[in-house]
């Protein structure tokens, strides 16, 4: 039986092939159709092959191997770096190959009762769930920064008030309130009540009353940048919008 171990990186990939007659070959390739004829050239009818899951970076291999009907094993990174750990001195590429190849040779057995085993379906739905949640958690907290930088402008102590802008009621708040001209002539129980009627029913109202209490206590005191007529108001609400868009995906694929 050979192993061939690979160490993934982006858009290449270092490897090692110990053979039955204990060789040791280390090559690299990379992750396009020329590079995965250099590793299929290594492969044999007998070949196994072993490398940690490394997300998108990995994808493309993962989907070679399976097309060539090739076995492999994908060590969760976890798992990999604790079998490592006794073997790990130098951090290089093709010493992590040659180290996960040599798992492979030495503990077969239980890396194939441990590791994510490619064929099955639901697998690779989950790992397509995956990676969709994780951008869709990069893309809002990009919007969240553009979000905070814009109350900076208009109301800067909602961020303050407001630890986790992305919640149902600091957006509803935001929309309604991103300025302290909007709160003018209000009292406390009139802010509450508007804020309630959009989120009463996901909401304490005895919640929603203490953090209308403090919005409408900082806007007696905010000196904001920029006038209630600022294009900046429309801006957060478009922020507001696509965050709660990002949230209700995040939700589904979470419910999933």
């Amino acid at each position: 039986m050979n192993i061939i171990g690979i160490d993934v990186s982006q858009g290449e990939s270092h490897a090692t092939l110990i053979t039955e007659e204990a060789e040791k070959v280390a090559f690299k390739f990379k992750h396009n159709k020329s590079g995965f004829q250099i590793l299929n050239s290594y492969i044999r009818s007998n070949t196994i092959i072993i490398f940690e899951t490394t997300g998108v970076y990995s994808a493309q291999l993962t989907a070679y191997l399976k097309s060539k009907k090739v076995k492999f094993y994908e060590l969760n990174p976890l798992e990999a770096k604790l079998r490592m750990a006794s073997l790990r001195r130098n951090k290089t590429d093709k010493n992590d190959s040659f180290k996960l190849a040599l798992l492979g040779a030495t503990q077969l057995t239980e890396i194939k009762n441990h590791c994510n085993k490619q064929s099955a379906l639901p697998y690779d739905s989950l790992r397509i769930l995956s990676l969709r949640y994780k951008q869709l958690i990069k893309c809002r907290t990009r919007i969240l920064n553009f979000l905070r930088s814009s109350l900076e402008l208009t109301f800067p102590e909602l961020n303050q008030i407001f630890k986790k802008a992305y919640a149902v009621l600091a957006l509803q708040a935001f929309r309604m309130y991103c300025h302290p001209d909007f709160l003018a002539g209000l009292t406390l129980k009139e802010m509450t009540n508007r804020v309630y009627q959009f989120v009463s029913r996901r909401i304490h109202k005895d919640v929603i009353q203490s953090y209308c209490a403090q919005v409408w206590l900082a806007a007696k005191d905010s000196y904001p940048a920029v006038p209630a007529d600022s294009l900046e108001i429309e801006i957060i609400s478009e922020y507001c919008d696509e965050i709660e868009s990002y949230n209700k995906e995040i939700a589904y694929i979470q419910a999933n």
